[in-house]
């Protein structure tokens, strides 16, 4: 009997996809991705113990396929990297497909045991590396015989390998004996090879599209997950300065025909208990005419692979396929070819860079030490035994309109200019500010209203150490602050000092004592520096507001304590036509100040960091239902009436504050009594935080994008493009 599809009963949330070139999706519960693998089977990097088994692999139709795979052998203790927390813990079986992914550093030496376990009629086995070149010896042995490619194993017997990981990159590793069946069958896998010295430039930090380590837009504002997680293997693909990427996606294509698989596991049930070389002790699977049902990204068909890397249900099939990024990061895509057919890969939303083939990274012929001279690729080409790396990014260039929904201060519901602030104080958490001026009569109680430039506060540092990425600092004072707001450390022991996003706080009767994330690990404990907190400065909603003849005093409430009075600054508040209609949104009128290839760049901290500003405050609107940018070239349906909630948004605007002021005229921001993040047709099926743009990869051999000849899967994932509201979690 076949074996039943044993999937754990997990709520599962699939993604229809309106049949559209490149359709803009509101998104699904998310399951994101990254390049898992392993760097070694026991505590020596670069050894690797693996066997290969059979078993069987779920497909999104209920079926389970026999097949045949790579694993990692009984008793062996895995490295998992990237060396982050995943959410589901990293297992590597004694069966999978595809293999485990090898994780070595160019250079190393690379040992790797192969244990026949397959079925005996199966016979021999073994793995060819591509790329590299064997230092190992074949013995040429009953156990270990001179194969036509390579040596081999027999069956219930063990061969090893022995290379120099030469060449930085992704390659492929398959089987050598009767590879027309046994690939089919699933015996492949990966190999990466990082760069022993990756280039000084590609740093954390040193790149303008790499926000690891600084503060960005979520740490700033103390949004849960920031900062982010680091899961890449490196911060280059190659050594060379131009191979420099901010997240990666391993991707290997392969497709299954049933026929061949059921013809297998027929001749094996059929031969239980043969001898090994014996005479019938053989299969003899016939694998012409080939017309495969199954199309694979990673071993998983559309939408199994959006689901968590290492989910149980999937127990042979770890890795997922279902990329991330926040506009203007690079992506580096690792993709092999594991199966028979060549597949046209489209990636919707940008073409893709061609890095390098098989390893070879492609130089431009006149300058190589500084420039490459990889193709962009509207389709990338997936030929099989072949691999490739490119880097993709997205920011928005090109669509001719602003997809933050920004309008200029003045215009629409939007910002006033600034006020000079003559005096602000405070009284336990009560602000009380007067500015130079009379503010506009919208401006009432439960506005918001924007502080900048007006006094910090800063305290003696009296104790500071770190446990991990855990700092946790002691200050002679009291003070109060909201964790996520921002702290300024300087004059600390070298590592500790910089700006950084409060994780908690602790106040005392004479000392205030708080923690934040740092990248630096290894710091040693010291007793000196100053902490400074934003004080005065933030984004408040007005508790009352009082206008004279030439000055207006209003107050706020504020979570931190003990500031000294001032006389400095400058208040930002609303000039929308009707009080409390429209709550005051700073994120409506952002600056964008292009840098030298026409990017904002200038703030790490800013919403709309790389943004490309020739589009800013651009509408696409005629009359739109929401507080944006109007006199734009199209006219949209109202989005309340337009949409079913679960699958299209109705909104061209990128983020969770854009397209809540895009398409709700009562809910300009969440703070907001009659607000709701609820979709429009009030179904609830994305994450309310999230309102990111979805953008189909897939095959553009429309039978692939089959399963079993069902649309949609095979072949086909969403590229997922976050606002950095948002926090991408790749541990799933």
């Amino acid at each position: 009997m076949r074996p039943m599809n044993m999937k754990n009963a997990k709520h599962k949330i699939q993604l229809l996809v309106a049949p559209v070139m490149a359709a803009t999706l509101l998104l699904m519960p998310a399951a994101f991705a990254a390049a898992p693998g392993i760097s070694g089977t026991s505590s020596t990097a670069g050894t690797f113990h693996l066997t290969a088994q059979d078993s069987y692999l779920n497909q999104p139709d209920g079926e389970a396929v026999y097949s045949w795979g790579y694993g990692c052998a009984s008793g062996s203790s895995p490295t998992f990297v990237p060396a982050a927390a995943f959410a589901f813990p990293p297992t590597c079986n004694t069966m999978q497909v595809p293999g485990p992914t090898m994780v070595v550093t160019e250079g190393a030496t690379v040992t790797i045991q192969l244990t026949n376990n397959l079925p005996t009629a199966v016979g021999n086995t073994s793995i060819l590396f591509p790329g590299f070149q064997l230092t190992s010896t074949c013995p040429n042995s009953t156990a270990n015989p001179q194969g036509l490619l390579t040596c081999e194993a027999a069956p219930n017997q063990t061969v090893t390998y022995t290379f120099v990981a030469s060449a930085p990159g992704t390659h492929a590793y398959y089987s050598g004996t009767q590879g027309d069946l046994q690939i089919e069958m699933g015996l492949y896998g990966a190999i990466i090879v990082l760069p022993a010295t990756p280039p000084a430039n590609c740093a954390n930090g040193t790149t303008k599209t790499n926000l690891y380590g600084q503060l960005d837009y979520g740490t700033s504002t103390g949004i849960s997950g920031f900062p982010e997680q680091d899961f890449r293997l490196s911060t280059a693909a190659y050594d060379h300065p131009k191979s420099c990427y901010d997240r990666e996606y391993l991707f290997q294509w392969a497709e299954m025909d049933t026929r061949i698989h059921r013809q297998a596991l027929a001749q094996v049930q059929a031969k239980v208990g043969c001898t090994a070389g014996a005479n019938g002790c053989s299969l003899d699977v016939q694998t012409e005419p080939y017309h495969p049902a199954y199309f694979l990204i990673n071993g998983r068909s559309m939408p199994d692979v959006m689901d968590p890397n290492y989910a149980s249900e999937y127990p042979h099939q770890p890795y997922n396929g279902n990329p991330h990024i926040h506009p203007g990061e690079q992506l580096l895509i690792r993709t092999i070819g594991q199966g028979r057919w060549q597949h046209p890969f489209h990636e919707h939303a940008n073409h893709v860079r061609i890095l390098a083939r098989d390893g070879n990274l492609i130089l431009s012929p006149t300058n190589p030490s500084t420039n490459l001279a990889g193709t962009l690729m509207f389709n990338t080409d997936t030929t099989p035994g072949e691999s490739f790396d490119g880097i993709f990014y997205f920011s928005g260039r090109g669509l001719n309109w602003d997809p933050y929904g920004h309008h200029p201060p003045g215009t629409n519901n939007t910002l006033s200019a600034p006020f000079t602030i003559t005096s602000i104080r405070e009284t336990g958490n009560t602000v009380t500010a007067t500015v130079s001026g009379v503010l506009p009569s919208v401006f009432a109680p439960n506005s918001e209203v924007t502080i900048v430039g007006a006094p910090k506060a800063t305290f003696t540092i009296t104790a500071i150490s770190e446990s991990v990425n855990t700092v946790t600092a002691t200050v002679s004072g009291v003070f109060s602050s909201l964790p996520g707001s921002s702290v300024t450390i300087a004059g600390a022991p070298t590592g500790y000092n910089g700006t950084f996003a409060v994780a908690s706080v602790t106040p005392g009767t004479t000392t205030t004592t708080f923690t934040y994330f740092d990248t630096t690990t290894g710091l040693s404990p010291g007793t000196a520096g100053t902490a400074t907190t934003a004080g005065y400065n933030g984004t408040f909603v007005a508790t009352s507001v009082t206008p004279g003849t030439t000055t207006t005093t209003f107050t706020y409430t504020d979570a931190t304590t003990g500031l000294a009075a001032g006389t400095s600054g400058t208040a930002t508040v609303n000039l929308g036509a009707t009080p409390g209609v429209f709550p005051t949104d700073s994120l409506a009128s952002l600056s964008c100040t292009p840098d030298a290839n026409g990017y904002n760049t200038g703030n790490t901290s800013a919403l709309n960091y790389y943004e490309w500003c020739q589009d800013h405050n651009k509408p696409v609107q005629v009359a739109p239902f929401g507080d944006v940018a109007s006199g734009g070239p199209a006219t949209l349906p109202d989005p309340n009436v337009f949409t079913n909630g679960p699958w299209y948004g109705g909104s061209p605007y990128l983020g969770p504050d854009a397209s809540l002021r895009g398409t709700m005229p009562t809910c300009d921001t969440t703070s907001k009594a009659t607000c709701t993040t609820l979709l429009p047709s009030n179904t609830q099926a994305n994450p309310s935080n999230e309102r990111g743009w979805a953008f189909m990869w897939h095959s553009h051999n429309e039978r692939e994008i089959t399963t079993n000849n069902v649309f949609p899967g095979g072949m086909l994932m969403m590229l997922l493009v976050d606002s950095r509201e948002f926090a991408i979690d790749e541990s799933l």
